[in-house]
């Protein structure tokens, strides 16, 4: 008797276990948060604008569910524009003296617009706008200041071995070991920003190296597809309910990242230095440059590149433009990641590029990806 091949069924897309809430309600949100400067006009006053994701039930509504935004991770964004204001507050109201809105860290943001605001310092009289940090190149890292839930959030180390692949074995957010890429948290190309701020003081190497960032505490192991996504800025890992959590920062309820990712827990985390997860989370937030976008002077915190002293200054809209905000319009580059790993001497895993990916994109490549509310990189003229 012949026997013959079994035929299996088609895959069905990618869905979470719990189904995904809102493709499984058929609901979806295009609600955005607009986070505001009050020192400027409401018109020119956004420092950010985030999808709101947070899925909760409707009281009284028979198990509807709407989204909002988690209040902590909104907060901690745009302290870090403040130059690590964590003393800062969101409030609907946009007055001097407006009160914080009156809820936890883990709870959700359900309004449109809300204001960050930032005490005086004592003996502060001014009434200046208080500046903001333009871009992740003038960016100072809050040694032994990080946010209260950053700081109470640990992740184990790792004690067996200091090469990514053997520590993770498989993609830390699907779990897949197919098409496996070591994924940097602070990108090789911030090597001159990670050795002015001293940040190998969190590595696990006992030698400076020349590639700085090369170092198994700043990598996790991400899928190739997943990695991508993650050098687009598309997703941040952020602390929410005493875990960590895939927060998604560019996309909508219904997307495949979105339904799939948003809020999940990654798979567990071992060996990676919390600092550098949080300077992470500050260059995906400090890249987008909307602030800067509009034209009019900002009072802005920089860096003198010769001392690295900062500073504060008023800054014209068209300087703004020309030295901080995006080029938008860059040529684009073929970034189809072509990696061999080897192992140097203190047993980290080291990528050997034969062409750059989208882990290495310049400033020009790397800056013109605009947060699109539909999930997708869109690439447009500056002065359209």
């Amino acid at each position: 008797m012949a026997i013959t091949s079994v035929i299996r069924a088609r895959l069905q897309a990618p869905k979470h276990p719990d189904g995904g809430y809102s493709s499984s309600r058929g609901v979806t949100s295009g609600h955005r948060v607009h986070l505001r400067h009050p020192g400027y006009p409401d018109e020119r006053s956004t420092l950010l604008t985030l999808p709101a994701l947070d899925v909760y039930k409707k009281q009284g509504a028979d198990g509807q569910i709407a989204f909002g935004l988690h209040h902590e991770t909104a907060r901690v964004a745009c302290a870090i524009m403040a130059n690590c204001r964590w003393d800062g507050f969101l409030s609907e109201d946009r007055a001097a003296g407006a009160r914080p809105v009156m809820i936890g860290p883990d709870d959700l943001l359900l309004g449109s617009n809300y204001y960050f605001h930032v005490p005086n310092s004592v003996g502060d009289t001014s009434h200046e706008p208080y500046p903001i940090v333009p871009s992740f190149a003038h960016f100072q890292f809050p040694h032994n200041n990080l946010p209260p839930t950053w700081k109470a959030s640990l992740i184990p180390p790792e004690t067996t071995t200091n090469i990514v692949r053997a520590r993770d074995v498989s993609c830390r957010v699907t779990l897949s070991t197919l098409g496996t890429e070591v994924a940097h948290l602070i990108p090789r190309r911030e090597n001159a920003w990670f050795a002015s701020n001293e940040m190998a003081r969190y590595s696990s190497q006992t030698l400076a190296t020349a590639g700085l960032t090369n170092d198994a505490r700043n990598a996790i192991l991400l899928c190739s597809n997943i990695h991508s996504t993650f050098n687009q800025r598309r997703f941040v890992f952020v602390p929410k309910h005493g875990s960590w959590v895939i927060h998604v920062l560019s996309g909508m309820s219904g997307d495949e990242l979105v339904d799939v990712y948003h809020n999940a827990q990654p798979q567990q985390l071992s060996g990676i230095a919390v600092e550098y997860l949080f300077a992470r989370f500050a260059w995906t937030v400090l890249s987008s440059g909307m602030f800067l976008h509009t034209g009019v002077p900002r009072r802005l915190i920089t860096l003198r590149q010769e001392d690295g002293v900062s500073g504060v200054s008023e800054v014209s809209g068209e300087e703004c433009r020309t030295m901080f905000a995006p080029n938008f319009g860059s040529k684009s580059r073929n970034h189809s990641p072509r990696k061999r790993v080897r192992e140097d001497a203190e047993g980290v895993d080291v990528l050997k590029e034969e062409e750059d990916d989208l882990d290495e994109l310049n400033d020009s490549d790397a800056s013109d990806i605009v947060w699109d509310t539909r999930g997708r990189s869109r690439k447009r003229a500056f002065y359209s």
